[in-house]
Formats: C-alpha cells, structure tokens, sequence
C-alpha cells in the first residue's frame, strides 16, 4: 500500500514501515504527488479537507500519537477513510512526565537552577521552599488511560488521595481504581493539591480552566496540562500565577504551538513549560511509529483495526 509519511519519525520505526509498506517519506519528492497516497502516516501534520480531497485513494489516516485535532474526522468519516490512532503506545512516557513536573513544580527545581545561575550567598533561600507530595491529594481531569497512570503511580509513590472529575466514567470504574469520582469539577479543585489535567480538546473542554475556575484552587496547588493548550485560558492562567493565585503551573501544551519564547507564561517564576514533549522519548516513539504501520496493515489485509477512530 502506497504510504505517505508526512512527518518524522523514529528511524526505526522507518525501517520497520519500509520492510511492511511502500513508504514515501518526507524527505523524498513524491510526497508532493497526494494524488498517489493510499494511506498516510501523520505527527503533527495536517490532514484538513483540502488535502484530503487531493488523495482520492486514500483508504487509512494512522495517527503517530493520541490526539486527532489535526485531522478532519467528520469529513474522513464521510469519504469512507479509516482514521486510527496510538492510544497506548505513549500513557507510561506522558504520565511520567506528568509526576516530573509536579515533582519540579512543588520543589521549584528549574527556578532553583536560575538563581543558582545567578549566583547564590546562602544555601536553602526561603523563596525556594517547596511542599512535599506525600499524602497530598491528587485532582485528575480525565480518567483515560494516561490519568489513570498518573492517578496510580503517583498515590503509590506518595500515598496520594486521588479524585477523579470525568463525565464519560463511571462511580463504579473509578472505585476499581481505587480513586473517588466527583460530579463537580468545583469541588474537585477546591480539594486538589495537584490537578493534572488529561483530556481531549473539544467544544465542551475548551477553556475548560479559566478564570473562574483558577479563582476555586488552593493558594498551594498546581495546575499540571499536558493534553490540549486551549483546555486552559492562558490569559487567566498568567495573572493567576502572577498574583499568587496559586503556587505554580506547569504545560506541555499551548494554544499556539511551538510556543513563542516571548510568551508571557515565561516570565513567571512559578510556571514550567516543555514544548509538547510528554510523548518524546525514544520508547513511545518507536512504538507510536510502529503502532500506525501495523494499523495500515491490518486495513491492507481487511482487518478490523485495533484503534479506530472514524
């Protein structure tokens, strides 16, 4: 199957795509020729209407990832192209990075580095002084697969109470979890020490945390993304982190990516930003890479997939 691969991906996971599919990568000039593509590889790439309608073979779009906010689901659907994704193949790397970060939040790890840079009299300097995570209690917005993650390998770290806000979940799932679900993300945050935030973007999530709800946290919480930039209103986000609202932020997300480094979240002391970097580690990215390939596969071979989408 004639197969584009619009966007970089583990060298591995190459030659693993070359040895299963006729592979146009892009580096190679026919990437330019859609008319020719069959299925399509893509990260970051997108696959809008337009282009879309300039591949009129093409029968599977496999996301290298989780999120499909880059892809025209609605109009795929209607032309009968298989959408599928990665949904496991980066939960262990993005909730990892998730206990990092509230790790560095709650220890200003990266502001230590800078006043270090800076030059330091004292050791130990009050502005620095954290919390620790042990016996805290966790706020997860989202108990997919990486919250889940998160929710388990933090509480059995740190023995963290974890509550859990998802509509789409159910009170029984979460007490196997052994986490307790709320109805109302209000009291979720006012309880919350950390909240960590995991799910997708849609119409009903954008600019899910904004004022108001910054407003319900403790002064000594943090605020952790690593889904979708625009769940969070960063305008809000940056006067609350300003006026001490609350103890600090971290995002992996933004609403406008790559991030610019004039970006205002940057001037707080309080705030961590990494650039969309939960799924970059060599693991999940070998197998996001080959996770997509085995799903352009299983359609050559008219197999159901694994993790359709539309």
């Amino acid at each position: 199957m004639k197969t584009f691969i619009f966007d970089p991906i583990d060298p591995s996971a190459l030659q693993y795509a070359k040895e299963k599919l006729n592979v146009v990568t892009w580096t190679d000039k026919e990437i330019d020729n859609y008319s020719l593509a069959e299925a399509v590889i893509v990260r970051t790439f997108k696959m809008t209407k337009e282009v879309i309608d300039q591949m009129p073979n093409l029968k599977i779009i496999a996301k290298h990832g989780v999120g499909v906010d880059n892809i025209d689901l609605d109009y795929a659907k209607s032309k009968g192209i298989r959408v599928t994704n990665t949904p496991q193949a980066n939960m262990h790397s993005v909730s990892e990075l998730v206990i990092a970060l509230a790790l560095n939040c709650a220890r200003k790890i990266s502001l230590s580095q800078r006043i270090i840079e800076k030059g330091i009299s004292k050791n130990s300097p009050v502005e620095l002084a954290g919390f620790e995570l042990q016996d805290k209690t966790l706020g997860l917005i989202g108990l997919g697969r990486i919250g889940s993650l998160v929710g388990h390998k933090l509480n059995a770290a740190f023995n963290m109470n974890v509550l859990v806000f998802d509509p789409y979940t159910t009170q029984s799932k979460c007490h196997e979890e052994g986490f307790t679900k709320y109805e109302s993300l209000d009291d979720l945050l006012k309880e919350s020490d950390i909240v960590s935030i995991s799910v997708p973007l849609t119409k009903d999530t954008e600019n899910l945390i904004s004022a108001r709800e910054l407003s319900l946290m403790k002064k000594n919480a943090i605020l952790i993304n690593t889904a979708r930039g625009k769940v969070i209103n960063e305008q809000d986000l940056y006067h609350a982190l300003q006026n001490g609202e609350i103890f600090g932020a971290a995002l992996d997300v933004f609403a406008e990516e790559p991030i610019s480094k004039d970006h205002p979240l940057l001037s707080c002391d309080n705030f961590i930003g990494t650039p969309h970097n939960g799924a970059n580690t060599v693991d999940a990215l070998i197998r996001m890479g080959t996770g997509a390939v085995d799903e352009i596969v299983r359609v050559m071979r008219n197999m159901k997939a694994l993790s359709g989408i539309a």
